[in-house]
């Protein structure tokens, strides 16, 4: 028996090309992924990003009960047409009131200058 070489290029050479279609499907693949972990990270942000409005929608609904109805605008609108009545009889009063006054002035002023006139005879 001679000595047989034993020949493993054939080996390599399917090693190689496994290896480079490894590499290539890795590439494809990484590249075919990549796309799909974006919109992954941006769908995770949008779902942030929906909580948070969730929260904030829910503080602004709160807010809107507590604000008046248009039948208590409507309750204040009456009540105060009503002070607006009061003040134009209160204000008919103090007139009337600041009349007598001025006329009570007015006698009394007299009553002064009679009295200082007779006091000096």
């Amino acid at each position: 028996m001679e000595g047989q070489v034993l020949n493993i290029s054939p080996v390599i050479v399917w090693t190689v090309a496994l290896s480079q279609l490894l590499t290539f499907g890795l590439t494809v693949w990484n590249l075919v992924m990549s796309g799909s972990r974006a919109n992954a990270k941006q769908i995770s942000d949008h779902a942030d990003l929906l909580a948070d409005h969730g929260g904030r929608i829910a503080s602004l609904e709160q807010s809107l009960v507590a604000l008046p109805a248009k039948e208590d605008l409507h309750k204040l609108t009456l009540a105060l047409s009503d002070f607006r009545g009061e003040l134009r009889e209160i204000r008919a009063s103090q007139n009337a009131a600041a009349e007598m006054v001025r006329r009570q002035e007015i006698v009394i002023s007299r009553v002064e200058q009679y009295l200082l006139e007779n006091g000096k005879k």
